[in-house]
C-alpha cells in the first residue's frame, strides 16, 4: 500500500540556525540510508536544493550522507539524491520521497512511501492540508507524527 506520512512541526527555528523541517530532514534520510533506502528529496527551487545540499554536507555531525543532486556524482546515482521543479527525474528508481514542495504532483503516484511536512506556520499549514486532501485523492495511506 502507498503511504504518506506527514510530520506536524510543534515550533519553527532550532538552536543551531536551522529550521526544524531542516533539522528532521537530516534525521529522516539518515535513518532511510541505513535502511538501504534510495532517498529523493524534491524542493521548490535551486536555490532550496542547495540549501539542503549544504546542510546534508554538514548534518549529521557523526556520520556521512553519501548525496548529490541529480545527474550529479556516479552513473547510478547517490543513495540520496536532491533535485527540484525544472528537474525531470526518473522517479521509478526511488524508494522514497521527501517532498519539500507546496503542490502535490500526479507523478508522486509513482512512490510507495512519501514524507512531507505540516509546517509551524499558519499559511504553510493551510497547504499541507491541501496536499493531504490530493494525497487522499490519489489513493495514499495517510499516516500523522506530532513532534
Amino acid at each position: 500500500m502507498k503511504k504518506v506520512t506527514f510530520y506536524v512541526i510543534s515550533a519553527d527555528i532550532c538552536d543551531n540556525g536551522l529550521n526544524n523541517i531542516e533539522e528532521l530532514l537530516c534525521y529522516i534520510v539518515k535513518k532511510n540510508w541505513y535502511r538501504c533506502k534510495k532517498v529523493l528529496i524534491c524542493c521548490e527551487n535551486q536555490q532550496q536544493a542547495t540549501r539542503i545540499d549544504e546542510i546534508l554536507w554538514k548534518k549529521p555531525l557523526d556520520s556521512f550522507l553519501p548525496h548529490n543532486f541529480i545527474g550529479g556524482g556516479p552513473v547510478s546515482g547517490a543513495p540520496i539524491e536532491i533535485t527540484w521543479l525544472e528537474n525531470k527525474t526518473n522517479l521509478l528508481s526511488y524508494d522514497i520521497l521527501i517532498n519539500l514542495l507546496i503542490n502535490v504532483t500526479e507523478s508522486f503516484t509513482n512512490f510507495k512511501e512519501i514524507i512531507d511536512f505540516v509546517p509551524y506556520e499558519e499559511y504553510f499549514k493551510k497547504l499541507a492540508r491541501i496536499r493531504y486532501k490530493e494525497y487522499s485523492k490519489l489513493g495514499f495511506k495517510l499516516n500523522t507524527i506530532i513532534l
